[in-house]
Parts: C-alpha cells; structure tokens; sequence
C-alpha cells in the first residue's frame, strides 16, 4: 500500500470519528482541522474550565513515514501562549515516536489528555488566587480590629482634626456663656430649675427659716434685670 492510500484511508476514518470535529480544507495534499475540547464539566469539581484548541495537520508526500505539520490555533483565553507552545512540542514529538504508522487518531487524544492536565494546573491557580484574597481580607479584617498603626503622617492628619473641632466646641461655649450674661434672673431659674433646689439645699444646711409665704406670688413680680 503506497503512502496516498494510507492517508486516503486515515481521513475516511477521521471523518467518520470525528464527524462535527472534523474540517477539511484540501486533499491533494490533506490539510484539515480537528477541534480538540476539554472539560472537567461534567465531574464534582467545584471550579468548572473547559478548553478549547483546533489542531491543523498537514501531510506530506510521505506520510505516515514522516511526520505531518502541526499547528496549534483558534485556542479559548486559558491557553496561555506557554502552554500553546507546549503542546506543540509535545505533539510533535510525540508524531516522531509514530512514524511509519498512522497517527492522527493518537495525536488528538494525547492533545486531549494534555487539555485536562492544563486544566488541573488551571484549578490549582484558581485555588491559590480565592486563597489569597482570603488572606488578604483576613489581614484587613485584623488590621480593622487591631487598628491603624500610628504613624507621624496620620498622627498629624488626627491632630489638624482635633485641634479644629476642639475650636468649635470653645466657640460654641464661648457663645453660650455670651448668650447667659444677658439672661434675666428670671429666666436663669426657669433655664435650670436644679438652681432653684441647691439653693433650698443650702438654706436647710444654714438652719435659715423661710416665710414661705413671701415667695406666694412669686410669680406676679418681675425682676429688676427685666427693667
């Protein structure tokens, strides 16, 4: 059987495997493509990742006695340029390994065994980034409850924000105390009635008797600072 028949025979059983996969751009020589998919979809995993890569193989003259072409393309985003040139390399050397028999059928399934190795590499750096956001936000966490350590930059941007509110409340004080001054007696007692009882506690300490009829119509007198 000459080296034509081989690959004429290979490709009839490729398009037959490899039905919706399969895509032949020429066949005289055969170049076509086979989309290669892994998955761990369909396990208990609980990161989910699917990889997606298209193989182009091109034969020569005398294949299977030397190896086809080889070409990685059309690869989904987790297929990092590392790991395309990786499997190139491993597919190539593993078509070395087979020359002199047919090989595409083997080619495809390493390159889907490569595709869930890249997987579990994927799970593990998946892995290791949710660990780390843990980490980080447990640091935060400890820092939020331990506080801020001092340091001179936030010492000063605390001081500038006492010393200012310490102003308000003087000023604020400073009003109060100007707004009193010009309060009648009168309206000092109905302001603090405790004014009214510590005096009463002090004439009963003083053993001071009180006509409390004199204080009967308090009510109708004015005080001399109300003239």
């Amino acid at each position: 059987m000459d080296h034509q028949d081989e690959q004429d025979i290979e490709i009839e059983a490729l398009e037959s495997i490899y039905s919706e996969e399969l895509e032949i751009i020429s066949r005289k020589p055969y170049v076509f493509l086979i989309r290669v998919k892994g998955s761990n979809a369909d396990t208990r995993d609980e990161h989910k990742v699917t990889i997606s890569i298209q193989l182009q193989f091109n034969f020569v003259e005398t294949y299977p006695e030397t190896a086809p072409l080889i070409q990685v393309t059309n690869c989904s985003d987790e297929m990092t340029e590392e790991r395309i040139n990786s499997l190139q390399a491993f597919l190539e050397k593993k078509a070395e390994e087979n020359l002199g028999a047919v090989m595409i059928f083997t080619l495809v399934s390493e390159a889907q065994e490569r595709l869930l190795d890249f997987i579990q590499d994927i799970k593990k750096d998946i892995q290791l980034e949710k660990d780390r956001i843990a980490l980080e936000q447990e640091r935060l966490d400890e820092i939020k409850y331990k506080g801020t350590p001092v340091t001179m930059e936030n010492f000063l941007a605390w001081k500038i924000q006492f010393d200012e509110e310490m102003r308000i409340i003087g000023k604020r004080k400073t009003e109060l105390l100007e707004k009193n001054r010009k309060l009648t007696g009168k309206q000092l007692f109905e302001r603090d009635s405790s004014l009214i009882d510590s005096d009463i506690l002090f004439i009963n300490d003083q053993g001071i008797k009180v006509d409390e009829s004199l204080f009967q119509d308090l009510d109708d007198l004015e005080l001399e600072d109300e003239d």
